[in-house]
C-alpha cells in the first residue's frame, strides 16, 4: 500500500482551493446555494449584491455567470450576467457624466416601455430597465454617476418583473456608486 505523506495531502487541497479562488475571481462571481442546489450570486463582476433581491430577476437554471466586458474606459463598467449561457441581466455604470433629467430622457426614447418615476431621486423605472443618475461626490461637484440595470427577457415577463427590478437596483446602488469610485 502505497500512501503519501499527511503534508502532501495538505498541500494538495490548499492548492486547489487557490485555483477555485482564482477562477471565481476572473468571472467576479460568488454564490450561495439555496435548498434546490442552484447558486444565487452573492457578488456580480466585484460589487456586492444581495442574493435574495437578484434571484426573482434571473431565469431558473443551474450555471450563472457574470462577466465584466472589457470597455476600455475606466469611466464605464459593463456587467453581463448570464444563465445556462443565456443572458439574463446587463448592468452599465458611468461616473463623470453631465446632470439630465432621467425620466424625461426615457419619455422621449423609451416611451414604449413605459417609463415611470423611481421614489429614489433622479431615476426611472421601465418595463425592462431601471435607470438613476446620481451625483458622484469624490470625483468633483459636476460629476455623476449612471446606473442602468435591463433585464434581457422578453417584454411581457420584464414587466411582471418592474418592481422587483426596481428594488434590486435601488438597494445595488451605494455599492455601484463605492465601486465607481464616487464615495468613501
Amino acid at each position: 500500500m502505497i500512501t503519501a505523506p499527511r503534508h502532501a495531502t495538505r498541500r494538495a487541497s490548499t492548492g486547489l482551493v487557490v485555483v477555485a479562488a482564482l477562477l471565481t475571481g476572473f468571472t467576479g462571481l460568488t454564490a450561495c446555494t439555496d435548498s434546490t442546489g442552484s447558486a444565487t450570486p452573492e457578488a456580480l463582476c466585484d460589487r456586492t449584491v444581495d442574493p435574495d433581491l437578484l434571484k426573482p430577476l434571473l431565469p431558473s437554471g443551474e450555471k450563472v455567470k457574470a462577466e465584466q466586458e472589457s470597455v476600455g474606459d475606466p469611466k464605464k463598467s459593463n456587467c453581463v450576467v448570464s444563465v445556462d449561457g443565456s443572458r439574463a441581466l446587463t448592468m452599465v455604470e458611468y461616473r463623470d457624466q453631465n446632470y439630465f433629467d432621467v425620466l424625461k430622457d426615457l419619455e422621449k426614447n423609451s416611451t414604449d416601455r413605459d417609463p415611470q418615476p423611481s421614489g429614489t431621486g433622479n431615476a426611472a423605472i421601465t418595463d425592462d430597465a431601471y435607470v438613476s443618475l446620481s451625483p458622484c461626490p469624490k470625483r468633483g461637484s459636476k460629476s455623476n454617476y449612471i446606473l442602468r440595470v435591463t433585464l434581457s427577457i422578453p417584454l411581457d415577463q420584464a414587466r411582471k418583473k418592474r418592481s422587483q427590478l426596481e428594488k434590486f437596483a435601488t438597494a445595488y446602488e451605494p455599492e455601484g456608486l463605492r465601486a465607481m469610485g464616487c464615495t468613501k
